[in-house]
C-alpha cells in the first residue's frame, strides 16, 4: 500500500467518479483505475460497486477513508516540512555567525543578501568580535559558525578554508613611502607604527619580525580592527601593518597602500563545533561567503 493509492481513493470519495478524481489529481482516468484496482488487489476486497459509471463505496470504503483522511492530513504537513527543509527555512530557523568587526560592516552585509535572497525566512544573527572571542563564541555554542585565521589558537574545531591574504602597508596619502612599489621591514626604521591588538598571531610575528631587523621601531597607536588602523592612517597617525583581505575596504583617497613583503599569506575560514554536522542552512551561508568573499582576496 502506498500513498498515491490512498490518495486515488480519497479523492474518488470526495468526487465519485475515477473521471472526476482524474481532473482533480491530473491523472489519466486509466491511471486513477489502476491504482484503485491495486488497492482492491492488496485488501482483497472491493471497496467500491461500480453502477453505470458511478463507483457506490460499499462501507468497507466509509470504514478506511476516516483513516485515510489523517494519512492525508499527516502527509500534507510532512510536505510543507520538506519543502522548508528544502529551503532552509525550519519555522523560526536561526543561524548565528560570529565576525570580526571590520568584515562585518564590509564583507558581510552583501553575503548575506545574497544569502537572504534565497532563504528568506531564516534570521542571521550577527556577533562581532577579535578572533579569540569568535573561537569562544563557537565553542560555548553562541554562534554557529565563525569567521577566523587558520589555523585557529585552539585545535578542538571543525574548519573550513576560504581564501588567504598577504599583508599591506597603509600611510596617508603622499606619504614618502607610497613612492615604492612594496614595503619592507626596513622602510618601517624611524617611521610611527600603528599595529593590530597583541592578542593576535599575526601582531606576535610582526613584532617578532621586527625586532630582529629593527630593534627601535616604535608602536605609536594599538588598535582593535582594520577600520580603526585605516582611518589613523589617513590622519597621519602612523603607518597601518593590516591584513590586505580586510584593507582592501578600506581603500581611499586620503591613504596610499602598499604590500608588505617579504609576502606571508594567512589562511581564513570558517571554524564550527567539531563532530557536530552543519544545518544545509550553515551550509548554504558558506556557500554564499565563498561567492561574495572570495572577490575580496
Amino acid at each position: 500500500m502506498n500513498f498515491k493509492q490512498l490518495e486515488v481513493f480519497k479523492t474518488i470519495m470526495d468526487t465519485g467518479s475515477t473521471m472526476a478524481a482524474a481532473a482533480q489529481l491530473g491523472l489519466s482516468q486509466s491511471a486513477i483505475s489502476r491504482q484503485l484496482a491495486s488497492l482492491e488487489a492488496e485488501i482483497e476486497r472491493e471497496l467500491f460497486l461500480r453502477d453505470k459509471g458511478r463507483l457506490v463505496p460499499r462501507p468497507e470504503a466509509h470504514l478506511l477513508v476516516y483513516e485515510v483522511e489523517e494519512v492525508a492530513e499527516a502527509v500534507g504537513r510532512l510536505r510543507m516540512k520538506v519543502g522548508d527543509v528544502r529551503s532552509g527555512a525550519f519555522g523560526e530557523a536561526l543561524l548565528r555567525v560570529a565576525f570580526p568587526h571590520s568584515l562585518s560592516t564590509t564583507m558581510l552585509p552583501p553575503v548575506i543578501a545574497r544569502f537572504k535572497a534565497d532563504h528568506p525566512r531564516v534570521t542571521v544573527e550577527i556577533l562581532s568580535g577579535p578572533y579569540a572571542a569568535i573561537e569562544g563564541m563557537v565553542r560555548n555554542r553562541v554562534a554557529d559558525l565563525g569567521f577566523v585565521r587558520l589555523p585557529p589558537e585552539e585545535h578542538s574545531f571543525d574548519t573550513r578554508p576560504l581564501f588567504s591574504s598577504g599583508t599591506t602597508c597603509v600611510m596617508p596619502f603622499g606619504h614618502p613611502l607610497a613612492a615604492k612599489q612594496a614595503i619592507d621591514v626596513n622602510d618601517l626604521a624611524r617611521n610611527d607604527l600603528i599595529l593590530l591588538g597583541r592578542q593576535r598571531i599575526n601582531r606576535n610575528e610582526l613584532e617578532h619580525e621586527l625586532r630582529r631587523m629593527v630593534p627601535t621601531y616604535r608602536c605609536s597607536l594599538e588598535v582593535h580592527s582594520v577600520e580603526t588602523a585605516c582611518a589613523c592612517a589617513a590622519r597621519g597617525l602612523g603607518i597601518a601593518i593590516v591584513p590586505t583581505l580586510i584593507a582592501e575596504f578600506f581603500r581611499s583617497g586620503a591613504i596610499s597602500m602598499r604590500p608588505f613583503i617579504p609576502d606571508k599569506p594567512a589562511n581564513y575560514g570558517i571554524i564550527s563545533m567539531a563532530g557536530v554536522p552543519l544545518s544545509w542552512t550553515a551550509e548554504a551561508f558558506i556557500e554564499a561567503l565563498k561567492a561574495d568573499g572570495t572577490s575580496a582576496s
